[in-house]
């Protein structure tokens, strides 16, 4: 998939404040300062749309970014969706709550989400806030691909290695992928562009539900 131009849409604090679309949606999820908003900004070859910050729990709403994009010989829109990162314990236990309905909403009730790109740092173990999340995601029926970023931190060889382990331990079944990320060097971006392609052609011919 080919990305033609993007542009900020909305954000919202509450699932109610979001505006319905009929374009099909993927949202990115992860913990605080995992790298969701790099991620977004480096598939869409802009410096900055999707706000970046070094302080953990900065991101409090749902950002939506409207593409455009050529996937084979056809031309269409999607939306991608940034969603608050979780995890970060110096966030009010209220305000975390509110994250969590905020997100757990969105990922049952978004009648356009087609699938998530789930964001792990690849120099760190799975954890139980991230295993989480994708059960969450799959028991909802929704598309998922696993990303560890940071992957130029690591050798080839080490970033392989971690990169089955983490297959391993989300217990992700054979249909599902996983795609090691560098905002740096680039790796990964074309395989996450081609996943992102595929989900929405499927959406369109009716073998993926939004």
């Amino acid at each position: 998939m080919k990305i033609l131009d993007s542009k900020f849409v909305e954000s919202a604090y509450k699932f109610s404040d979001l505006s319905e679309s009929d374009l099909p949606e993927i949202a990115f999820i992860g913990r605080s300062n995992v790298g969701k908003s790099s991620l977004i900004n480096a598939l869409l070859q802009r410096k900055n749309l999707a706000q970046i910050s070094k302080k953990p729990g900065k991101t409090r709403t749902i950002n939506i970014f409207e593409v455009s994009s050529r996937y084979g010989d056809q031309k269409g829109k999607l939306n991608f969706a940034d969603l608050p990162g979780y995890g970060y314990a110096k966030i009010p236990k209220k305000m975390q709550q509110a994250w969590k309905t905020l997100i757990d909403n969105y990922i049952s009730k978004r009648k356009n989400l087609c699938g998530l790109v789930l964001i792990v740092d690849i120099r760190h173990d799975a954890d139980k806030k991230d295993i989480e999340a994708k059960e969450w995601i799959v028991s909802h029926g929704k598309e998922i691909l696993l990303v560890p970023t940071k992957a130029d931190k690591l050798s080839k060889s080490q970033a392989a290695i971690k990169i089955r382990t983490l297959k391993d331990k989300f217990l992700l079944l054979p249909h599902h992928e996983i795609i090691g990320f560098s905002s740096k060097s680039k790796i990964g971006k074309e395989e996450i562009l081609q996943w992102i392609g595929q989900i929405i052609e499927s959406a369109t011919n009716g073998d993926v539900i939004c």
